[in-house]
């Protein structure tokens, strides 16, 4: 009877003793999750949980380890675009102000009768395209903010691709005339209609047709054709310029993404707003090829029946 309560005895202080040990190794394990997931909250994004044991504890530092990668990579993509809006606010003012100089001085020069009567219309046009340039500089930041914001009102409609196209077209003639531009088109006769906010719409192969006439424009060429596939109306802008690096090209939709320095000018932002705006309208643009001499986008909305 003494060797039984003996055994139990010692049996009893085992299982304490393991049961103590066990619940200091969890305790100590716990800790350092706590202590790792502090110091993620405080800014250190690359720490990680070590765990050798595959228990529920194990499986717990996995899924905050996972957790802490998504946060991580969360934090560094808002630091990259809060960077990147801060130099944007920075170009976009820049490129304000210096338009808004030369329109104040050359209208000052005519107020001032400081030139000859010869030059005054050369200063009055000069001042008329600089004014456009600044028009479209802070066309280009209200657009940013009110996307930025999500503040972007859209009344949907039914409107008719081709013509509306064709109006587009027509608002880009001088540009075209201007730079010796091949222009070729294939818009139907027939009416295409699709359900939009026309202004968005409008505003959509607006930025298109500019980003193929600045980055393709050495190509001299402007392509536009509207065609029907199965249930959708697509609209290819098209030109022949240098195309898009391959590394590039996943990136071109991405608001604030710059390519090149030629990009600078649009503070790239033309081709993302029109690409959030196509997908807010439940349409699509893409890039079906982009070699040297052959650049094609395409826009594409659900035909309205």
């Amino acid at each position: 009877m003494d060797k039984v309560l003996l055994f139990t005895v010692v049996l009893l202080i085992f299982t304490i003793s393991f049961l103590l040990i066990k619940l200091y190794s969890s305790h100590k394990r716990i800790t350092e999750m706590r202590n790792v997931i502090s110091s993620i909250l405080e800014g250190q994004k690359k720490r990680q949980i070590f765990s050798r044991k595959d228990d529920e504890l194990g499986k717990l530092a996995f899924e905050i380890n996972r957790l802490a990668n998504l946060y991580g990579t969360a934090q560094e993509k808002y630091e990259k675009e809060q960077l990147a809006k801060k130099q944007l606010i920075s170009n976009l003012s820049h490129d304000v102000r210096t338009p808004l100089v030369s329109v104040i001085g050359y209208l000052e020069a005519i107020v001032q009768n400081r030139i000859s009567e010869g030059q005054k219309d050369d200063y009055i046009n000069t001042a008329y395209e600089k004014a456009n340039l600044l028009k479209e500089q802070v066309n280009q930041l209200f657009e940013f903010v009110q996307s930025d914001a999500n503040e972007i009102m859209l009344t949907m409609e039914r409107i008719d691709v081709c013509e509306t196209i064709r109006q587009v077209l027509i608002d880009f003639l001088p540009i075209i005339e201007s730079e010796h531009i091949e222009l070729e088109s294939a818009i139907p006769d027939d009416d295409m209609n699709i359900l939009v906010d026309k202004d968005s719409f409008v505003r959509i192969t607006q930025n298109l047709i500019k980003n193929t006439l600045t980055h393709g424009g050495e190509g001299k060429y402007l392509g536009v054709f509207v065609k029907k596939e199965l249930e959708n109306i697509c609209i290819d802008i098209a030109d022949k310029g240098q195309g898009i690096d391959r590394e590039h090209l996943q990136y071109v939709f991405e608001r604030l993404y710059k390519a090149d320095n030629a990009r600078s000018r649009g503070g790239g932002i033309g081709l993302a707003i029109a690409k959030e705006l196509s997908n807010k309208m439940n349409g699509n643009i893409e890039i079906l090829r982009s070699i040297p001499g052959d650049t094609v986008f395409r826009i594409t909305f659900p035909e309205a029946k």
